[in-house]
């Protein structure tokens, strides 16, 4: 969920075949609008879409000048694997959205926090090295490039990428993803994130501050 400054909710997320197959909008990331605090949703923003490409685990943040970036875990459907995440960015508080492009992040789900300098700090499940890592990049306009990147767990693991010779194996006794970030009362970063180790569930997290 993202509040923005115009009082709107955006809810995030993508289209999806029925059981059947049919998807009549094709495979997409859109969001919910809501102008009541989440009683009504009456419309919807679409942000991402490209042919063969499925945009997964969506999420968007809002900049101090109105900027709205959007990032997604990218799929390629016909190759059968994950792209680098991608993103887009609106200058029209949502009502259009620049073409789809690749952040250099080989992940799947991400999230990303604006800090106070208009840095993007990124958490997200990384898949050309094993392990949650913490990424810091900058949005130019609509460019955006990487600064720095560095991991927080799970980086010592073997398996965990998509060049494991058995996924099936490493991904019952260590999977995990789907991080969220808030900023603490004292200014700390807080994150938190599932992981399932050795067949235990558990709920880890992380406390740090950037400079």
């Amino acid at each position: 969920m993202t509040p923005l400054r115009d009082g709107r909710w955006l809810l995030p997320t993508s289209t999806w075949r029925g059981w059947d197959g049919y998807c009549p909008n094709g495979t997409r990331m859109v969001a919910f609008v809501s102008h009541d605090f989440g009683h009504t949703w009456p419309e919807y923003l679409d942000i991402m879409h490209q042919p063969g490409i499925i945009f997964w685990e969506s999420k968007i943040i809002e900049f101090p000048d109105g900027r709205l970036l959007a990032v997604a875990w990218a799929y390629d459907e016909e190759a059968g694997k994950d792209l680098p995440n991608h993103y887009c960015v609106s200058h029209d508080g949502g009502l259009t959205w620049s073409p789809p492009a690749s952040t250099g992040l080989h992940g799947q789900t991400l999230t990303p926090f604006l800090l106070d300098d208009d840095r993007i700090l990124c958490v997200y499940r990384r898949m050309d090295v094993p392990g949650l890592w913490v990424n810091l990049s900058t949005l130019d306009g609509d460019t955006w490039t990487n600064d720095a990147a560095e991991p927080l767990w799970g980086h010592h693991a073997v398996g965990l990428t998509s060049d494991s010779a058995d996924m099936a194996h490493n991904f019952n006794v260590l999977r995990f993803g789907a991080p969220c970030i808030t900023r603490l009362p004292d200014g700390m970063l807080f994150v938190a994130f599932w992981c399932y180790e050795d067949c235990v569930s558990n709920i880890r997290w992380f406390k740090f501050s950037i400079t």
